[in-house]
């Protein structure tokens, strides 16, 4: 065999810088991600057929088309085992001239027969990642709190509405997930994703736990003469704010709590008082909400932390000085439970009577409570007051 010594050296160097750690073709970053070798029958089936990746349920499938997220080469590797009679298949290696050119001249006849190609298939992780991240929307869920009603009736605490657990994907570990999936296994169809479980700090179960034993303070306003709309925004706003929980020390924020306030979240167009001025937006008549609970708060003596009034006297928040005012994003109702146990915030309306109420319970009613006050010590010609 015609040796070339010098030639030889010098396409190892070169190899070795370009290439270099052994690999022909690909770098080490798609190295790590590498799937394994295709054999020629296989590789349309593979690409073309769907993988099926699911979170929680394998009822609810997500289609993965492996061919949309692979870079793919074939590279030409030795293996005693195999010996080619025909042909010395590294001499049309197109990929890689410089590999051709270095394994002719350094293999004898006898070595160049047990080289043969090999497929492999890489999995582009920053593209898996992407489209994994496209997912999140739809796999994640946030917990949710149960809510609690007091049945009057009996005295006892029942479940309004059952906590949930919240999920959270997690794209890193999932990508991995996969990878390990398609290495053991390139024909394993259905790949679980990797889910972590979020829980509620209310929860159904735990009913017993909170000690909901006694009404300690309740709210009353009067909403005779109201629209249908008015009253309508009223029982939707009310949903929001019934069966709530609040744990000892939490400062509770009227606008957190309300969510969003437009046609879509079920609201319709109805007066409200904005700038001094009488004007037509969605969700009018929330205050009588506020209003009740920032009365439910005065009879409670639990910390008011921020607190509006309108800017003049409506008669539905009638006696003056005991309104509250709220408005997205400001002003807004804020108090905090400082009574060392959880409180249960239940809302009512009667309308028959033209009534909304609100009530707190709890373990224990902590505090004494007296009000004095509002008093009335100037009246302006417009009807504002100046309250105390």
């Amino acid at each position: 065999m015609k040796k070339y010594p010098r030639y030889s050296f010098l396409l190892s160097l070169i190899v070795m810088i370009l290439l270099g750690n052994n690999s022909f073709v690909l770098g080490k970053n798609l190295e790590k991600n590498k799937v394994t070798f295709l054999e020629t029958d296989n590789i349309q089936e593979t690409l073309e057929k769907p993988f099926y990746l699911f979170s929680v349920d394998k009822d609810e499938t997500i289609p993965f088309y492996l061919k949309n997220f692979i870079s793919w080469d074939y590279r030409i590797i030795y293996d005693p085992e195999y010996y080619a009679e025909i042909e010395n298949i590294f001499l049309n290696n197109e990929n890689n001239l410089i590999q051709a050119a270095y394994l002719d001249l350094n293999q004898g006849y006898e070595d160049k027969l047990h080289f043969k190609k090999n497929s492999n298939i890489y999995l582009l992780e920053k593209e898996i990642k992407k489209f994994l991240n496209s997912l999140s929307e739809k796999i994640n869920k946030k917990p949710t709190n149960a809510r609690f009603t007091m049945d009057k009736e009996n005295k006892q605490v029942k479940v309004l509405k059952k906590s949930q657990t919240g999920i959270k994907f997690e794209v890193d570990k999932s990508f991995e997930k996969i990878k390990t999936s398609l290495q053991e296994n390139i024909r394993n169809y259905y790949i679980p994703l990797v889910v972590s479980k979020n829980n509620p700090k209310i929860n159904s179960n735990k009913i017993a736990e909170y000690q909901l034993e006694k009404l300690i303070g309740s709210g009353k306003s009067d909403f005779n003469g109201s629209s249908y709309t008015r009253i309508h925004n009223i029982k939707t706003a009310a949903k929001k704010f019934d069966g709530l929980l609040l744990e000892p020390e939490e400062e509770f924020s009227f606008i957190a709590a309300l969510g969003k306030v437009n046609e879509t979240t079920g609201y319709k167009e109805e007066l409200v008082i904005k700038k001094n001025q009488t004007v037509p937006e969605f969700g009018g008549g929330i205050c009588q909400l506020s209003t009740t609970i920032f009365r439910a708060i005065l009879n409670t003596g639990m910390k008011i932390t921020e607190r509006h009034n309108h800017s003049y006297p409506v008669h539905y928040y009638d006696p003056p000085g005991t309104d509250a005012t709220v408005y997205i994003p400001q002003p807004d109702l804020k108090f905090k439970n400082n009574t060392g146990n959880y409180v249960l915030l239940q809302t009512a309306i009667d309308e028959e009577d033209n009534k909304f109420y609100v009530e707190f319970y709890s373990k224990e009613d902590p505090f004494d409570v007296e009000l004095i006050g509002p008093e009335v010590t100037e009246k302006t010609p417009k009807g504002n007051y100046e309250q105390h």
